[in-house]
């Protein structure tokens, strides 16, 4: 609407100029007036809305990325448009005219500027959002699961896009992909470093000979029962991870954390285990793997699960004793 006015304006003054137009004029002032003052009150409002929505609760309970974080990167993404991010500039810039801001930096004083100081304000208000539900959660591994969701949710859908470039692409990365990817590390550390300090054979070497064997097995029934608990808060979703292509990076991170340790254990310890039958390297591989399949696997309870997925799931401790059985693929 307001292009619109724009382009009605040098015709409006040639129709109507002279006194029996002067009503007319005024009315045309007063409209575009009234549309500069909502567009830019709904922007710059936006950020303060943000900010308001701070309620104290924790994140979504499987971590995923909040609804409102979606809807300001998509409007924001909207608002850097061709067809909307020189409009949006004007109505800034003359919003701050009529208010004879003469108080502006150096980076306000290009349109373009002045349209990125307030973006930043909006974006500025989702983070100091995003910040005030992570103090909020008690989870030690929920919160890095939302906090690498969530930046790396905005970093991507903003990344190549016009609100890319309004934002630079330095401030995005240090901003949001390093916090995600830092999250990342953080998240696996929290949830799956503890079945590799579980294998730690340090301790093992440092004891007798009577009672190795004895602590080679508590060591390997104690990873499993780790691997259990965090692979069944995966599938049932507790901890969800929606990018693809995240997700992915996350699979065969956390396969290459798990599995050579695991490898390692039994290539120095098989011998000394009280029982035989543990599931091979490539079962636990393919275990570890199946864990960051949740999002599909909801709902799916059935005997053949390889966790509890509902009442009548299969467990990981049954998949354990069906490859002990099926005697294949066992060392």
């Amino acid at each position: 609407m307001f292009e619109s006015l724009e382009k009605l304006k040098p015709d409006m003054s040639q129709i109507f100029e002279g006194e029996s137009g002067v009503d007319i004029c005024t009315r045309f002032r007063e409209l575009e007036k009234l549309i500069i003052d909502a567009s830019s009150k709904v922007f710059l409002e936006l950020g303060l809305q943000i900010e308001g929505n701070i309620d104290g609760l924790p994140p979504p309970q499987d971590g995923s990325v909040p609804k409102l974080v979606r809807y300001a990167i998509n409007y924001l993404k909207y608002l850097t448009t061709v067809n909307y991010r020189t409009s949006m500039a004007k109505v800034l810039r003359t919003q701050q005219t009529w208010k004879d801001s003469s108080s502006s930096s150096n980076d306000m004083s290009s349109d373009e500027g002045l349209l990125k100081h307030a973006i930043s304000n909006v974006m500025d208000a989702l983070q100091r959002n995003i910040e005030a539900k992570r103090l909020c959660c008690r989870d030690k591994v929920l919160v890095h699961v939302f906090t690498m969701n969530t930046y790396w949710y905005i970093y991507m859908r903003t990344k190549n896009t016009e609100l890319g470039e309004v934002l630079g692409e330095k401030f995005m990365k240090e901003g949001y992909k390093a916090v995600a990817e830092e999250s990342a590390y953080l998240y696996q550390k929290q949830a799956w470093g503890g079945l590799v300090r579980v294998l730690d054979g340090d301790d093992v070497r440092e004891e007798g000979k009577g009672s190795v064997g004895r602590v080679v097995s508590e060591k390997i029934e104690a990873f499993f029962k780790g691997l259990n608990e965090v692979c069944e808060r995966h599938v049932r979703g507790v901890y969800s991870i929606p990018d693809v292509d995240l997700r992915e990076q996350m699979r065969e991170a956390t396969v290459r954390l798990v599995v050579p340790v695991y490898a390692e254990f039994l290539e120095g310890y098989s011998g000394l285990l009280q029982r035989k039958g543990y599931p091979s390297v490539e079962r636990v591989n393919g275990l570890v793997g199946k864990a960051f399949d949740g999002g599909k696997l909801k709902g799916r309870g059935s005997a053949s699960s390889d966790w509890n997925v509902a009442r009548n799931s299969g467990s990981l401790e049954r998949d354990v004793v069906r490859s002990r059985n099926d005697g294949g693929g066992d060392v």
